[in-house]
């Protein structure tokens, strides 16, 4: 019984900062610089996080206040991206459907969001200057190389695509690693994988006690010290899969699936 009144609080306190973040979004950041949206960005991630009852752990914190390039992670649950920004506030790459969605296509364009366009590879182009141009502003982006979510206990093979752009100009790439913990033992309750809901992965989050989501940057990765851009993702696999001590894996038949229909993936 008691799970389910720390859901209900939980699950209203998540409601009502989803509001604060559609009203600021739509109503101040109009009219603010993209330094204040990255400060503002960061706070409501972390408030966020704390709303759905994880405490958030930082092992390995960035090696600076406002990191610049790409930021590259492993991806087992839709709140690893607002446990990244947390710690750094991060332009993410998604799905260009995402965009057109009601409410919260707006919310998610307004905080910087850039977009891809899946199963166009035609395309990709565009998505790359988008990111080179963001870099170049001064800003971290952030997507999501295995191309779709686990369940946290190994990786999928790195995608390349959007590795170009470091390679192209120079980027720094950041490998970051993002995992959980409940009451201090590895947990797979965060992951949104297969056939679960977001309603269903809300209800086990704030209906959980004892959730952690750790989250470590690696050591900068130079994308101008490689000529390919297969080589740069290797080399970011690896570190992320030495900070893990997560080994990589084929994707299973659905995941396969998925991978083929969007050619992107979910949400990269």
């Amino acid at each position: 019984m008691l799970s389910y009144f720390r859901a209900f609080f939980r699950l209203v306190l998540f409601a009502l900062l989803v509001l604060v973040g559609l009203c600021v979004t739509l109503l101040l950041f109009p009219l603010i610089s993209w330094q204040w949206k990255r400060r503002i960005i960061k706070r409501w991630s972390y408030f966020l996080v704390r709303a759905l009852g994880m405490r958030l752990v930082v092992e390995r914190a960035p090696p600076a206040a406002n990191l610049q390039g790409l930021m590259v992670s492993n991806h087992s649950s839709w709140t690893d991206i607002f446990a990244a920004n947390a710690v750094q506030a991060v332009r993410f790459i998604s799905k260009s459907e995402i965009r057109e969605w009601p409410i919260l296509g707006r919310l998610v364009t307004m905080a910087g969001t850039l977009y891809v366009e899946r199963g166009n590879r035609n395309k990709i182009n565009e998505t790359n200057e988008s990111i080179r141009d963001a870099v170049a502003a001064g800003d971290l982006v952030g997507f999501y190389p295995e191309g779709t979510t686990t369940d946290g206990t190994y990786l999928l093979p790195f995608k390349t695509n959007l590795f170009q752009p470091a390679v192209d100009y120079q980027m720094m790439v950041y490998p970051v690693a993002v995992s959980y913990r409940q009451r201090g033992e590895p947990t797979r309750l965060a992951s949104y994988e297969g056939n679960t809901s977001f309603g269903e992965s809300l209800l086990s989050l704030t209906r959980a006690a004892g959730l952690e989501v750790y989250v470590a940057f690696g050591e900068p990765i130079a994308g101008g010290m490689y000529e390919h851009r297969a080589a740069l993702a290797l080399a970011t696999q690896d570190a992320i899969m030495g900070m893990t001590g997560l080994v990589v894996k084929m994707p299973s038949e659905e995941q396969a699936a998925l991978l083929k229909s969007a050619k992107m993936g979910r949400a990269l």
